[in-house]
């Protein structure tokens, strides 16, 4: 029993001074814990004179941290989508013959309504920027050199950027038929019932 007592009593005594120790004041004073640790600043006591905020503020380390680039460009597209098919294979008809159908102004009603050139080209898209090269005559019955001459120019020459095309090179055909095809590029139907083809 007073193995008990003096057990009980070592627990009290732990508890008190444990108990004392609590109660004592400290010396240290807690600082509240910001969003965003900064640095500390000592503020003046009231009544005092400050210095100028740039002192202190000089002393304060630079925070920089490096900001990541925004890419702002749009996802490519899958080349075996609906949404490529409009944006690729059925553009470039209308886009090259756009084009071409300036070699035509002024010109209308001298070829028969059949009269044709046909074209051979590759069409490379790299970055989201298209560009036509390699243009060939398949067949023509325009009869004119310089007219077709002027058509391959034209075409070779349009180039346009859309970043939502994938990288790809492909061969494709077109035919250009002034009297028929050309119609709805003509300026001066443009001018009557407004332009039909993409702006690029």
């Amino acid at each position: 029993m007073n193995k008990w007592l003096a057990a009980g009593g070592v627990v009290v005594l732990v508890l008190l001074l444990l108990l004392w120790r609590e109660m004592a004041p400290t010396e240290a004073t807690t600082t509240p814990v910001k969003p965003h640790a900064q640095p500390a600043v000592a503020l003046a006591p009231l009544g005092t004179t400050q210095e100028p905020a740039a002192a202190h503020t000089a002393a304060l380390p630079e925070i920089t941290a490096p900001v990541a680039p925004v890419d702002t460009k749009p996802a490519k597209l899958d080349p075996r989508t609906d949404e490529f098919f409009y944006k690729f294979d059925e553009l470039i008809p209308k886009v090259l013959t756009r084009n071409a159908a300036k070699c035509y102004e002024g010109r209308h009603g001298q070829l028969h309504r059949n009269q044709k050139l046909s074209l051979r080209y590759k069409v490379q898209v790299v970055d989201g920027e298209v560009k036509i090269h390699d243009v060939t005559i398949k067949e023509s019955t325009l009869g004119d050199s310089a007219l077709e001459t002027c058509f391959i120019q034209a075409v070779q020459r349009s180039t346009w950027k859309d970043d939502e095309l994938p990288d790809v090179g492909i061969d494709d055909e077109l035919v250009l038929r002034p009297e028929r095809g050309m119609k709805k590029y003509w300026q001066d139907n443009i001018d009557y019932v407004g332009a039909e083809a993409p702006k690029l």
